[in-house]
């Protein structure tokens, strides 16, 4: 099976378990591409109704057109600087206090497609969530802005749950995968567009997330903030 058909069967999963429905896919998109009309490196930027977008056709049920990421050929580069050489290159330069990078099983039938446990372990470890006893509400320390590299809406829930994200946080305020994902650097834009948040003084801490493999077999997340140092609730780094 391709991407797409992977997908939708996460997606399908989602609606059979009951924690959500094609109408919250469609939010997520119609969301995203007025959030990308400010983004001049956008594809797919537009206020769309999301009734409009439940009228298009499937691509692979339970999948529309607006669901997918558009096709984007595309590059990034960041430029890492520490301590007084970063003060000295920019005005407010965006720390990155936290990463880590974690791997589910490639196995579909392995694994809970409607959960990212991978995306709350390495939440964990950049410091990020607070590492809660079994059963526990997960929930990410102030953070502002997150922007999450989901290139189907429906992933976006998914991340979310993992990341307990809760709703005054703004999500993917670029767009996100679903206004333009650039072959294999669509995470790297993801950490770009967290720290630009940092640098214009938009937020004082942000989460950044890059997926790979089938499904968000494979979840790295960045913890950045406005000031050096550890993240609150564990992590490290400078």
């Amino acid at each position: 099976p391709d991407p797409v058909a992977l997908a939708a069967l996460q997606a399908r999963a989602l609606i059979d378990a009951g924690r959500a429905d094609e109408q919250a896919f469609a939010e997520v998109a119609a969301r995203s591409r007025r959030d990308a009309m400010a983004n001049p490196n956008a594809q797919v930027a537009n206020d769309t109704p999301v009734d409009q977008l439940l009228a298009e056709d499937y691509v692979v049920a339970p999948l529309r057109r607006h669901a997918l990421p558009p096709i984007t050929d595309g590059a990034a580069a960041i430029v890492l600087a520490a301590g007084d050489r970063a003060a000295s290159l920019v005005d407010q330069p965006a720390w990155i206090t936290g990463v880590d990078h974690r791997i589910e099983a490639h196995d579909l039938g392995a694994r809970d497609l409607c959960e990212s446990p991978s995306t709350r372990r390495a939440a964990e470890a950049a410091g990020l969530i607070a590492p809660d006893g079994p059963g526990a509400a997960v929930a990410a320390l102030e953070v502002d802005v997150a922007e999450l590299h989901a290139p189907y809406a429906h992933q976006e829930l998914v991340l979310r749950d993992a990341l307990g994200l809760a709703d005054t946080v703004r999500v993917n305020p670029s767009g996100g995968a679903l206004a333009a994902n650039a072959l294999m650097v669509a995470g790297l834009i993801r950490i770009g567009e967290a720290a630009t948040r940092i640098m214009d003084g938009s937020a004082r801490r942000a989460l950044a997330h890059a997926t790979s493999g089938p499904c968000l077999q494979q979840n790295l997340v960045c913890a950045l903030a406005a000031e050096p140092g550890p993240a609150p609730g564990g992590g490290g780094g400078s």
